[in-house]
């Protein structure tokens, strides 16, 4: 088997601490689902890190959050006279069947988006709802689903044709305020061969347990010359989906933050540098929620986010996400294509980093992610996702290029960009915001 995590031949002042922490956070603690031990230790590790790496300021910040304790499912097809169990996961947040207990019923098969109109009041009572597509995504589409009162929701997701179930959640605030069916997800193949032998009929429990916990944010400072500049904030996420280490969702972020502390403490800069690992991202962004909420005040003080998730895949398109304005955008791609990293940009808001609360509070971002399939990263949230997948060498290339662009932000007095989001960006922001947080 080749080297999971093969040496980068770039400079750097120590190559070897990244594969280190690396293993640490994948090896040594393994899965870290939100408000879990695990979630704990890897928040503890990278506080210490922060201080051996040379931040005079380093704080961790609780926050309240539901863990999940404890999740089953189990999925069976009829298929001719005889039942087929496969592969499940459990949706996180979404609640079991009536009383974990195991239910039976007819299988409507929903093509979504094309299918919505299809939906009416009551009419999935008692029966399974298959999604094959994207789950709903705009409140209106979600409340459709509710109101017709399916027993459970299977999902298929359209862009992992593999025969292996992913690991997901849902939107807390649409649990809190528009309400959940109890949620699986099966692998492609498997809902591939139902369709082929005319599946009619599923046996679904699920047994789900949440608990009232508390996840961490992780704070190191490198105090500026001139505190009073908008400071410039790095950002990744130290939470796993449930059932892998993580180690490029997003292990792969912790550990490029690490690297740029490590090349940019004990250097001076006329702006605060903060570097931020969150906690409870896979929950959307709850971690990046609870900042932005306890720093409200302060958010005029944030000059510019720049996120680190998912970045390490061998194959793969560096992708840029910018969210504010175009000038932004330009001067990051020239700045590091100086530095030789070209990237696929993208001015599309996004509420799946952890960015967008920022967003939501003002705040212009960059966020790298590293697709490796059309539908995202093949690995995406399964037990595919483990150092065996990732490439030192991919991780290591970013930050040699991204660290001379902070450099260069944190020395000016004046960026050459406007902090204003672009009309279409704030409009879509707003929406985004309202409908998926309670900000």
């Amino acid at each position: 088997m080749p080297n999971p995590l093969p040496m980068a031949r770039t400079a750097v002042s120590d190559p070897s601490a990244l594969v280190r922490d690396w293993r640490v956070l994948c090896d040594d603690l393994g899965e870290r689902r939100a408000g879990s031990a695990a979630e704990r230790r890897a928040a503890e590790f990278i506080a210490g890190r922060f201080a051996e790496l040379g931040l005079p300021r380093v704080v961790t910040e609780e926050f309240p959050c539901i863990s999940l304790a404890r999740a089953r499912s189990r999925v069976a097809a009829r298929v001719s006279t005889k039942w087929q169990t496969v592969d499940s996961e459990v949706l996180v947040g979404a609640p079991g069947t009536a009383g974990d207990k195991p239910i039976e019923g007819d299988v409507v098969w929903l093509e979504l988006p094309e299918n919505l109109p299809r939906l009416k009041r009551g009419s999935l009572r008692g029966k399974f709802a298959v999604i094959f597509g994207p789950l709903p995504t705009r409140v209106e589409q979600h409340r459709l689903l509710v109101a017709a009162q399916p027993a459970a929701v299977i999902h298929v997701d359209e862009r992992l044709p593999f025969a292996w179930a992913k690991s997901d959640g849902v939107y807390p605030a649409w649990v809190r305020r528009h309400g959940m069916p109890p949620m699986a997800t099966v692998p492609y193949t498997d809902a591939w061969q139902w369709r082929l032998a005319g599946v009619r009929r599923l046996r679904v429990q699920i047994e789900v347990s949440l608990v009232a916990a508390r996840s961490q944010n992780v704070i190191g400072e490198l105090l500026g010359r001139e505190p009073r500049l908008p400071a410039l904030v790095l950002t990744a996420h130290h939470d796993t989906q449930c059932g892998n280490p993580g180690a490029d969702d997003n292990a792969s972020g912790v550990v490029a933050l690490l690297a740029l502390a490590q090349q940019l403490a004990g250097r001076p800069h006329r702006r605060t540098i903060r570097f931020i690992s969150f906690g409870c991202e896979e929950q959307l962004s709850v971690g990046a929620a609870a900042y932005v909420q306890a720093h409200r005040a302060e958010m005029r003080a944030h000059g510019l986010v720049v996120n680190f998730d998912s970045i390490a895949s061998p194959l793969g398109h560096l992708e840029l996400w910018r969210t504010g304005a175009a000038a932004l955008g330009k001067f990051a791609i020239d700045r590091l294509a100086c530095a030789g990293v070209d990237v696929r940009a993208s001015g599309d808001v996004t509420p799946f980093f952890d960015t967008f609360p920022f967003n939501a509070g003002g705040v212009p971002s960059l966020c790298f992610y590293r697709s490796n399939f059309s539908g995202g990263r093949w690995q995406h949230h399964s037990r595919h996702d483990t150092l065996a997948h990732v490439s030192a060498d991919e991780v290591l290339r970013l930050v040699q290029a991204v660290a001379p662009l902070v450099r260069d932000l944190a020395s000016c007095r004046a960026w050459p960009f406007v902090r204003a989001f672009p009309a279409a960006q704030a409009r879509e922001v707003k929406r985004l915001a309202d409908e998926l947080f309670d900000f």
